[in-house]
């Protein structure tokens, strides 16, 4: 019943958060409120809809039907935009029908000029309930392996700077995930956290302080407490270059495999900006798990905008719903065609309209890890490359993310048996690359391409994906345009050996009302 009682829980506390955003927003957006209803539909010829093995298939026409829309507002003191889209999903013959629901909103205000703010998201989104086995990777595809996740997040905070001498932050951050999957725990917390940095008065040796305290309670599992504090000292050597250092440490209190998950920490590194363009920085330490890395780099030149990033941390599945650390494919592209694109407003719409042509997902160099309530230690390097010229555009990313559980496995035994859900460690490698050429002021053409490899390293079991679509789009009119996409999707696994096959046509006709 907990479980029933957080669920109902979870949407009246995000409508909330969006609608005091709202609220806060309203005065200085009451000119510039934007709100664009939107309908896709989409018919799809598929051979094999359910990703079943030879002889298995199921083959036929898949319609959908997806009405949806799009709020934003922009003012002096808050900024706010959400897009919604719910996916009527129907097969032919009678062969049953589901919907998906699609929510990406975000919101920011300031409440007290340069003093008190508060932010907020509210997000639905559907993944693969496990990592193994026929990815829903399409919204057709009904494979009984996809799980709708919400997620919400507010948070008000104040900044305050004195003088030049130093500056601070104090964040309190509620948020909360439920599912509609039978065994994934839903999830609240309640996060403080504080931090206190030099000004611009310390010249050669900067330092920051920072500290948090959170509180995490999931149905049918323990709550669990994680604090830490950490001290960082800056020296310049140049204008550019920085040595950094620190130390703290931390503790949490989910029930261990090992040692108890507490204890100090450290590192050093450098902190390099040769431009406005360029940065990069990485360290090197360790913490009570181990020897702990991280790195950070961009670079933006005329035509290319260059990410990378490795980093390493203590978490939850919740907590990556909670706190995306994925790529947002909006934001990426927007500081790709910055160079091209100087004013936002345009830049925003290109971008908006770019991600339809091209069917690009909210989020790159993202793997799928399935559902779990096990705290586990992730490590992640993901890249990103996009290139924009006169015609044409490129995207390419990838990524490696290695888990380890750190707690126990009983907390995923409301899964039942048949799940392989982090029940060791795993590791997920992928690429993806998009090409669009624009054939006319009109037309474009768009090439997608996708291949990742899940390994169970403890079990030796490995499933291959790899999708592959072509797609011509076409601008009837200033709201309306449509697609025809073909589609071939392959997946390959040693656990089953149930290898699949499938190909696919798609018309798309998108129109804003």
């Amino acid at each position: 019943m907990a479980r029933g009682k957080a669920s109902i829980r979870l949407r009246p506390l995000a409508l909330a958060a969006l609608s005091l955003l709202g609220a806060q927003a309203a005065p200085a957006l009451a000119a510039e409120w934007r709100f664009t209803p939107e309908l896709t539909l989409r018919e799809t010829y598929s051979d094999n809809y359910n990703l079943a093995p030879s002889g298995s298939e199921q083959s036929g026409f898949v319609t959908e039907i997806a009405p949806g829309f799009t709020v934003t507002g922009q003012g002096r003191r808050a900024q706010f935009r959400a897009t919604y889209q719910g996916r009527s999903v129907n097969y032919s013959g009678g062969r049953g029908s589901n919907f998906q629901n699609y929510l990406d909103s975000s919101g920011r205000a300031e409440l007290v000029d340069d003093f008190m703010f508060i932010d907020g998201t509210a997000n639905i989104s559907n993944v693969s309930t496990s990592a193994f086995g026929p990815q829903a990777l399409d919204s057709t595809y009904a494979t009984g392996n996809r799980s709708e996740v919400r997620s919400y997040s507010i948070s008000p905070y104040i900044r305050k700077r004195f003088g030049s001498d130093a500056r601070g932050e104090l964040r309190y951050t509620h948020q909360g995930v439920s599912s509609d999957t039978g065994g994934f725990a839903n999830y609240n917390s309640d996060r403080l956290n504080g931090s206190l940095s030099s000004g611009e008065s310390y010249r050669s040796l900067g330092w920051d302080v920072s500290g948090s305290t959170q509180q995490s309670r999931y149905s049918d599992v323990d709550s669990v407490r994680s604090d830490y504090v950490n001290g960082t000292l800056r020296y310049r050597l140049t204008e550019q270059f920085s040595l950094t250092g620190s130390a703290g440490y931390e503790r949490y209190t989910y029930q261990t495999l090992g040692d108890a998950p507490s204890g100090p920490s450290w590192s050093v590194g450098f902190d390099w900006k040769p431009s406005s363009r360029t940065s990069l920085a990485a360290t090197a330490g360790r913490r009570f798990y181990g020897s702990a890395y991280t790195l950070n780099g961009t670079h933006r030149s005329r035509y290319t905008t260059w990410n990378i990033s490795y980093n390493e941390d203590i978490t939850s599945q919740q907590e990556q719903f909670a706190n995306s650390g994925s790529v947002s494919t909006s934001s990426f592209l927007n500081q790709a065609f910055l160079a091209n694109i100087p004013d936002p407003v345009a830049r925003s719409q290109a971008v908006d309209a770019f991600i339809r042509a091209t069917n690009l997902p909210a989020t790159l160099a993202n793997g799928n890890q399935g559902l779990s309530n096990r705290f586990f230690l992730q490590k992640r390097l993901q890249a990103s490359v996009a290139y924009t010229g006169g015609k044409s555009t490129a995207v390419l990313s990838a990524y490696d993310t290695l888990r380890k559980p750190q707690s126990e496995n009983n907390s995923n035994s409301g899964f039942g048996n048949g799940n392989l859900l982090f029940s060791d460690e795993t590791r997920q490698r992928g690429v993806s690359g998009l090409y669009s050429l624009r054939l006319s002021t009109l037309s474009t053409m768009n090439l997608n391409a996708q291949y990742y490899r899940t390994t169970s390293l403890l079990s030796n079991i490995t499933d291959d994906n790899k999708l592959v679509t072509l797609g011509l789009s076409h601008q009837f009119s200033s709201r309306t345009s449509g697609t025809v996409e073909l589609r071939r999707y392959q997946g390959s696994f040693n656990q089953t050996g149930n290898d699949f096959t499938e190909n696919a046509i798609s018309a798309y006709l998108s129109m804003r009302l």
